[in-house]
């Protein structure tokens, strides 16, 4: 199997959730409406998104791209994901700006991947937790299948700068175990860049084949 046949497979093991890792949350923190509020109105949103069938696929697509986009800090999501490559990023600003555009499109197509069976499902928020006051909080949701069942559990790790709440990572509970999207993707993309030595160009083009497949099969599912 060749490099880039392994590196895929490899991010696709991990988007199958191989690789649990978890946050620890300090004992008896206290909740924060604030960033409560803030999940609820822009998870719904997305949700609303995802199940609007007035609108064509291609549509709707863009839509929720432009909302997961001001949802989630993807200029910080991109940095971190690189781990100790990223330093590349800030030597390079042409590299630093191809790679944000090509892991944004890549993340927001796992979110709708992901997401896509709650289209127009109802969210409510059950907790959340401050891991730093009112910088750093989990918020815990539940999303009841479209099909009926149990609901499952999302969570979305959030952070503030100055008046804006941003989400930093979003994970799922599958089985039992925690698996945080930005985390995983992280380990899954050091292991691809120690093998390539480092070229972040070469991993793009193996996550912008991924993102045209995760579309694909998201508009099958259409």
């Amino acid at each position: 199997m060749s490099t880039r046949q392994t590196t895929r497979a490899a991010f696709l093991a991990g988007m199958m959730g191989l690789g649990v890792v978890a946050i620890a949350s300090p004992a008896h923190a206290a909740r924060n409406a604030d960033a409560e509020t803030y999940v609820q109105a822009n998870a719904s949103a997305a949700l609303r998104t995802l199940g609007d069938r007035s609108v064509n696929a291609t549509t709707r697509r863009q839509q929720f791209d432009t909302l997961m986009a001001r949802f989630a800090d993807m200029p910080r999501i991109a940095s971190f994901v690189l781990g100790r490559y990223g330093a590349q990023l800030r030597s390079d600003a042409a590299l630093r700006a191809e790679w944000t555009r090509a892991f944004q499109d890549y993340s927001i197509a796992v979110y709708e991947d992901r997401l896509d069976r709650f289209s127009g499902a109802a969210i409510r928020v059950t907790d959340s937790v401050e891991r730093t006051a009112g910088r750093d909080v989990i918020v815990t949701t539940e999303i009841a299948p479209r099909a009926g069942g149990r609901p499952t559990t999302v969570q979305w790790r959030l952070l503030r700068s100055g008046e804006a709440w941003k989400v930093v990572d979003v994970s799922l509970l599958i089985d039992g175990n925690q698996i945080w999207l930005a985390q995983q993707q992280q380990r899954d993309f050091l292991a691809a860049l120690d093998r390539n030595n480092g070229d972040i160009r070469a991993l793009m083009t193996d996550i912008r084949g991924l993102t045209a497949s995760l579309r694909q099969r998201v508009l099958a599912r259409s």
